[in-house]
């Protein structure tokens, strides 16, 4: 189905979408007073806080299950009494897998209001100047803080929809588990641990690419816990009350960690360490990848708990340990506003480069056995260009396009001079007003980036008598990191059906990318907002969530006058890869399924670079392949092109 279909019927509140009487009252429940934040210590990374708040969803489900003519005010009712003996905040984590997980509430098509909204201190940005022809940097540190290369990220790191994306990630995979609907019982989500690495892995990758179209330096690993943190952190006007007390703490410059937690996350990372070196965990385990991001972050694995949480959890005692060396709770706490703090990437980096060394262990794929395919070569061409009608037939009219213009007696020769095609792809900045209702009506400039939409258009022959079911696996990489394989950024995966002894075009939009929240955010009115079925077309979209990577981050921002990068795509058989699946739930690749189903790709997450390169080179691994084609791309930053939209 394309997706201008599947986004039939779904609009944002402004726009018409019913906002259920059940739906304002999740949204009001869900709603941070401001007042109230600076009174909440609750951290999901605490895991006897996150223990609690998983027992209250499991009482939320037992409640919604023994009424099921009215669940959702009852759950509620519930929620309420229990904000009185209980944080707040802790109940609202509760109610939020409450309402990710249970089939009462999606199948009410309720949701999680968006951060922007539910706690809208945490999401707008500090307030900022343009010292041309540099970047973007705060009004509230110029001249305090010159020459804090960090500020130039701000943007990114700050990004609400960025930031909504970590915190849903960890609500639809907490740590504990989720309770299983019918029965009470904890469900460790399939792959929970290997997604924690796959799913951050790629967060930083995009950073660090990011960063180097800026040309600063990649992201340094915060590996030595006795050293003073360089970067400090101090919550702009937006994250204080009205008092002017702070939020969040502030985090000087050159704060140390206390000796007591140096020495506790020092034993920690040596019990990794020495787990590593034996390839088995503490209780003789071999260790795979599933069980090593369980161990580090950790997740739930039946029996391995308590273990886990004492030997383990390096990556969560991180977090507390960082985000409490103020006396006031710091931004590190919450997985809502940690991405804001630059040393939020610095401590991944570390535990993302400790994973890495048991990787490099392994042996590098053998792809010998390849697929009975030849990929001919990646098209490019921006959507807005296309002589096509832009709606419900869109991905129709683009695919007999291609066939007609590249396909058929057009297949064997070279279009890269075709007025449709480009060798560049575009993206920009753009700008939304937010007015902050909570400090009297003011408005706060938020500045995001943007793609230019465009086609993929794969030319691919079947050499076999026979259908062939594809994945295509589509990556892209700066050309400065194309031998770091934790650099290649994941696009795209999805199943195509080859002919027998075909030669085909197969056309994918880019906004139906498999890393992608869906149906994905565009306009001003999407990105603050969710769009909602308009009433008549309600259960057809019970199966989407809000889980996954925001569409207008999809492409890196590259430079101005353009960035150099690989864009590389990759065949496997499906028949290998498939796994039988009931719903999509967001993000395929970075949220994969619901509760009791099993991730939906039997390949390792990051396939095929999830082991080391061949002689550490990509060309060596690669070589040779029928079923590979890498192509030069250059992204470029400019000031302005053609959009389209199939607004909501």
């Amino acid at each position: 189905m394309s997706l201008a279909k599947a986004r039939k019927g779904l609009k944002t509140a402004k726009k018409g979408g019913i906002l259920t009487d059940q739906q304002k009252s999740v949204n009001e429940f869900l709603r941070v007073p401001k007042s109230n934040k600076t009174s909440s210590r609750f951290s999901p990374f605490d895991l006897d806080q996150a223990e609690e708040a998983y027992n209250y969803c499991a009482k939320f489900m037992k409640i919604a299950n023994e009424n099921p003519d009215n669940p959702i005010e009852k759950v509620l009712e519930s929620a309420k009494e229990a904000t009185e003996t209980t944080d707040p905040e802790l109940i609202r984590y509760a109610l939020m897998s409450f309402v990710t997980h249970h089939p009462f509430a999606r199948n009410r098509n309720l949701r999680i209001p968006p951060l922007i909204q539910r706690s809208p201190e945490s999401c707008v940005p500090q307030k900022k100047v343009i010292i041309a022809p540099g970047p973007v940097v705060s009004d509230e540190k110029v001249g305090e803080s010159k020459g804090d290369i960090e500020f130039c990220m701000n943007w990114y790191r700050e990004d609400p929809n960025l930031n909504e994306h970590h915190e849903h990630w960890h609500i639809v995979y907490g740590s504990q588990g989720i309770p299983d609907p019918k029965t009470g019982e904890r469900v460790n989500k399939d792959r929970h641990g290997e997604l924690f690495v796959y799913m951050h892995r790629q967060m930083l990758a995009r950073f660090d690419i990011e960063r180097l179209g800026m040309n600063l330096p990649l992201i340094k690993p915060l590996d030595n816990y006795r050293a003073p943190i360089e970067e400090g952190y101090k919550p702009n006007t937006n994250l204080r009350d009205k008092n002017k007390l702070d939020t969040f703490g502030f985090r000087e410059p050159n704060s140390v960690i206390s000796s007591d937690d140096i020495n506790m996350l020092e034993e920690k990372r040596k019990e990794l360490e020495k787990a590593i070196e034996k390839g088995k965990l503490p209780d003789d385990t071999e260790i795979t990848i599933d069980l090593l991001g369980a161990f580090v972050e950790p997740s739930n694995i039946s029996g391995k708990q308590k273990m886990f949480n004492k030997l383990g959890n390096l990556h969560g005692s991180g977090h507390g340990v960082i985000g409490n060396i103020t006396n006031d709770p710091g931004v590190m706490l919450k997985p809502r506003t940690a991405a804001r703090d630059s040393v939020f990437w610095r401590w991944h980096r570390h535990i993302d480069n400790l994973i890495n060394t048991w990787e490099e262990k392994q042996e590098p794929n053998d792809f010998s056995n390849s697929p009975p395919v030849g990929l001919q070569d990646i098209i490019l061409v921006f959507k807005d260009k296309l002589p096509i009608n832009h709606g419900e037939t869109q991905d129709d009219e683009a695919a007999a396009f291609g066939e007609q213009t590249f396909g058929g007696e057009n297949f064997d020769t070279d279009v890269s001079n075709n007025k449709y095609v480009t060798h560049e792809l575009q993206t920009k900045m753009k700008s939304r007003i937010f007015v902050y209702t909570e400090d009297s009506q003011s408005p706060e400039k938020i500045d995001y980036l943007f793609p230019r939409e465009f086609y993929y258009y794969f030319r691919v022959e079947n050499t076999s008598s026979c259908q062939f079911e594809a994945t295509f696996r589509v990556f892209i990489v700066p050309e400065e990191l194309v031998e770091s394989r934790r650099h290649w950024t994941e696009l795209d995966k999805f199943k195509e059906c080859l002919p027998p002894n075909s030669k085909t075009v197969v056309c994918r939009d880019c906004d139906m990318s498999s890393i992608v929240r869906q149906p994905p955010q565009k306009t001003e009115d999407e990105l603050d907002d969710t769009a909602l079925p308009t009433g008549v077309t309600a259960n057809e979209h019970k199966n989407y969530c809000d889980c996954g990577w925001p569409f207008h981050l999809l492409l890196p921002r590259g430079r101005r006058g353009g960035m150099k990068f690989k864009l590389l795509v990759f065949i496997s058989d499906w028949s290998e890869d498939e796994v039988p699946r009931i719903s999509r739930c967001g993000s395929i690749s970075f949220c994969a399924s619901e509760a009791s189903e099993k991730y939906p790709d039997k390949k390792p997450m990051g396939y095929p670079f999830d082991r080391p390169f061949k002689n550490n080179s990509y060309k060596e691994t690669f070589a040779g392949l029928n079923n590979v084609v890498i192509r030069d791309v250059c992204i470029n930053w400019v000031d302005e092109f053609p959009e389209v939209v199939e607004d909501c």
